[in-house]
């Protein structure tokens, strides 16, 4: 008798060229997962009821198919970038900032004693690799290589032409082809002038400035709500006061950017370590400076379709293998087709890790067969795998409800962002033909210890606040930014020998001035020590 441990089964996922069509080489990818609410085909079958003096039904027949996955995951990088773009319906800002050995392929760039050679860059990648002698240089991040010393945090040392396909670092490279999970990407830029950055605080807004550097930020990836990070993956490269190099007050930290104006950066959402004194903040003095970023996600109009600003409906289709379920030795597969992301709902509990429900509504899900689609032996397994605990792991967690930063403590924190997908079926098909999408949702829902009445004022008031969430390790950082909501609920716990909590939830709205309900900003790496 076949019998399928739970153990033994693996999930695995590609991304589609159409709804419920692979690519001609489909890049699989093994997604972790904790637990599987859902997967696969419910059957509707209606029965034949004919008045007859036999008094007993007749066979029915079978009238409609849904298909649908659900699973559980652990929030990791590589868990929640790689369904980034279904769960926005938007296209990566910056998504050539993961650099590829081949366009629509999975293999890494491979290294040589200098270079990695990365697919030919397109005129937008090659406007954002930049390096200028004595001035800055792009940062690249490269995790996952065999060799030790291929890996980390590089400069580049000669700029990258359209077309080109040199990502050059100097020397320290040894020559390997990579594992198919390793990674390149750009991670920032390094100002090698140590007095050409100003850092300067106004209230809790800020500017950072190039002197002569960089004359526009925005053709390096940046745009307004995006975070960055002032200051390298060691944080005793920030910005110090009143340019006395180390022996100033460190500053360095998260910020969001409002706005770019050629060489100067508009910043608001500050870090507390960006504010200890009083600015302005100049480059540490006889050192680089390093101002790291990534790729920057947020949902957009339907209409958008232009660079860094791309309406998309992603679709994916699924396998979940099944070992000996033919019998000893013979593996079996089902596969679940035209899936869509409905909900993702990303849950920070107290003293835990943070974790992941995805759902997914499909068109249909194929019979079980013990014939495998094309690549699915050959599945990519995730890099960024280091979970994300609730204590340590949190840079930032803040609304302005509470103006100071210290006084906001959450117990309990849910993000979920809701697409109301639904399908659309038609005569002669079982299962669905179509998926639609609906209105894109984003809403909070959390604990707080009530230590402010401004958080029920608001709430009462309708106020528009805002919200931001940064957890970070050392696979990167993900910051969550809600750029504005309005509060409701409100009502009190009163728990004996414990403080008094409030229960609020919250409901964004398109922002007015970024046009967005939620972004997501991805970092390669940051600080996380």
């Amino acid at each position: 008798m076949a019998r399928v441990n739970t153990n033994n089964t693996s999930l695995r996922y590609a991304i589609e060229s159409s709804t419920g069509v692979l690519p001609a080489s489909p890049a699989w990818r093994i997604a972790e997962f904790n637990s599987i609410g859902a997967y696969g085909a419910t059957i509707t079958t209606t029965v034949r009821r004919p008045i007859s003096q036999d008094r007993g039904r007749k066979k029915g027949t079978v009238t409609d198919l849904e298909s649908t996955a659900e699973f559980e995951t652990d929030l990791t990088v590589d868990a929640l970038t790689d369904f980034a773009e279904g769960f926005v319906f938007a296209e990566y800002a910056n998504k050539e900032f993961d650099l590829k050995a081949s366009s629509g392929t999975v293999p890494p760039p491979a290294a040589s004693s200098s270079v990695y050679t990365i697919d030919a860059a397109t005129a937008l990648l090659a406007g954002k690799i930049q390096f200028t002698a004595s001035q800055y240089a792009t940062l690249v991040f490269a995790k996952g290589y065999t060799n030790a010393g291929n890996n980390g945090l590089k400069p580049i040392t000669a700029d990258t032409a359209a077309a080109g396909t040199a990502i050059t670092v100097g020397s320290g490279l040894t020559v390997e082809t990579p594992p198919t999970n390793a990674s390149l990407q750009i991670a920032g830029v390094r100002v090698l002038n140590d007095e050409d950055l100003t850092f300067t605080i106004s209230g809790s807004t800020a500017t950072l400035v190039s002197g002569a550097a960089i004359s526009n930020w925005a053709t390096l990836g940046l745009r307004a709500g995006m975070f960055i990070h002032i200051g390298g993956v060691n944080t005793t490269t920030g910005v110090v006061q009143n340019g006395l190099g180390t022996d100033g007050t460190e500053c360095y930290g998260y910020a969001r950017i409002t706005s770019v104006s050629g060489a100067t950066l508009n910043l608001d959402k500050l870090s507390t370590t960006l504010t200890p004194g009083v600015g302005p903040f100049f480059g540490p003095t006889s050192a680089s400076q390093d101002v790291l970023f990534g790729r920057f996600l947020r949902n957009v109009a339907v209409t958008a379709d232009t660079d860094d600003s791309r309406y998309l409906e992603r679709t994916y289709q699924m396998e979940v293998s099944y070992p000996d379920l033919g019998g000893a030795g013979t593996d079996e597969y089902e596969y679940s087709i035209g899936n869509s992301v409905n909900e993702m709902s990303l849950s920070v509990p107290l003293s835990d890790k943070a974790m992941i429900n995805y759902g997914f509504i499909g068109t249909n899900t194929d019979d079980i067969t013990g014939t495998r689609k094309t690549n699915a032996s050959s599945a990519v397994s995730p890099l960024r795998t280091v979970a994300f605990n609730t204590s340590s792991d949190v840079a930032s967690l803040t609304t302005d409800v509470i103006s100071s930063a210290s006084d906001v403590c959450f117990k309990s924190l849910t993000l979920t962002l809701t697409n109301n997908v639904s399908v659309e079926k038609c005569l002669g098909t079982l299962g669905a033909r179509f998926v639609n999408s609906g209105l894109f949702e984003v809403n909070l829902e959390g604990q707080m210890l009530f230590t402010n009445k401004a958080i029920t004022d608001a709430i009462k008031n309708n106020t528009t606040v805002t919200f931001l969430a940064i957890l970070r390790n050392q696979d990167g950082a993900i910051a969550f930014d809600m750029p504005e909501l309005t509060l409701s609920g409100g009502g009190r716990e009163f728990p004996v020998d414990q403080s008094v909590l409030v229960n609020t939830t919250g409901s964004s709205f398109t922002s007015n001035t970024y046009g967005y309900d939620v972004g997501i900003s991805i970092f390669s790496v940051t600080p996380w020590l």
